[in-house]
């Protein structure tokens, strides 16, 4: 009887063992706040642990995440953020993540990524169709799913996407550019910052020009060199580049992304203003 009854109970143990290993594992980092925050729905304490695929929602002031790798990212008031071990979903708000290098944001179909190590980006997410763009610290890019480059943003500056549904059946990657020409036929677009090698005939005499050039994407975006951008037009401007890149993406879905400069959904954010809440760093917890 007694042998049994500890056979029984290191089974139970064992099992209990298993269990808290296995949540360990899950653990992904901490919330922070000094006012409400929700975790799946449900409120929690000031300080709690934060599990893949949580959903996260601030309350009234800004709440502050841990993660395990070592990266933090900021909430601001009324954010809602699905986090995972090695990327955040930003649903709606604003958030401010450290280390976006080895932690990306997605947000509206799009993924913002940092350059640089312990990059710095502030996203935006308005709704489904518009999403702004600040780098803090060091560049970051901006991918379709489909691994398109769509923009670079440098430091100290943001940008703003407007995000459509393109044209049912739509198969080629297009792309509307601004920018000057250069002798090798090379253009940095003027909002996005991203360069393309044009191809086409009678480009020389557009060379050093102002040019609102229009064209088929092709080319790996994953390559250190330019893109290639097959012309389809090409007109000389008078003046300043006035609109935005457009680029077309065929992905899982297809999605026009209009990229412009600026934007007010960041507002203050842009400065690092976050009100509310508590931005001490915590301790990083072992996965």
């Amino acid at each position: 009887m007694i042998p049994r009854l500890q056979s029984a109970i290191s089974l139970f143990t064992c099992s209990c063992l298993v269990s808290m290993a296995s949540a360990t594992s899950a653990n992904i980092g901490l919330v922070m706040t000094t006012g409400d925050v929700q975790v799946n729905g449900l409120r929690v304490p000031g300080t709690s642990a934060i599990f893949s695929g949580n959903l996260i929602s601030s309350g009234d002031r800004s709440s502050s995440l841990q993660f395990s790798d070592g990266t933090s990212a900021l909430m601001r008031p009324g954010t809602t953020l699905t986090v995972y071990r090695e990327h955040s979903v930003l649903q709606r708000g604003i958030t401010l993540q450290r280390g976006v290098d080895k932690h990306p944001i997605l947000a509206d179909g799009l993924k913002i990524s940092g350059t640089a190590p312990n990059a710095v980006a502030l996203v935006g997410v308005k709704d489904a169709s518009y999403l702004e763009v600040a780098a803090q610290e060091g560049e970051s890019d901006v991918w379709t799913s489909s691994g398109d480059l769509v923009a670079r943003v440098e430091p100290g500056k943001t940008l703003h996407f407007a995000i459509g549904q393109a044209a049912p059946g739509t198969e080629t990657k297009t792309a509307k550019l601004c920018g000057s020409l250069d002798q090798n036929f090379i253009i940095t677009d003027h909002f996005s910052y991203v360069t393309y090698q044009l191809k086409g005939s009678g480009l020389d005499r557009y060379v050093g020009k102002t040019v609102r050039v229009t064209g088929t994407v092709s080319g790996d975006p994953n390559s250190t060199t330019a893109q290639i951008l097959t012309v389809s037009s090409i007109t000389k401007l008078n003046r300043v580049c006035e609109a935005g890149a457009v680029v077309l993406s065929r992905g899982d879905i297809a999605l026009m992304v209009v990229v412009g400069a600026g934007g007010t959904l960041l507002g203050l954010g842009v400065a690092g203003a976050f009100t509310g809440g508590s931005q001490a760093p915590v301790t990083p917890v072992t996965p």
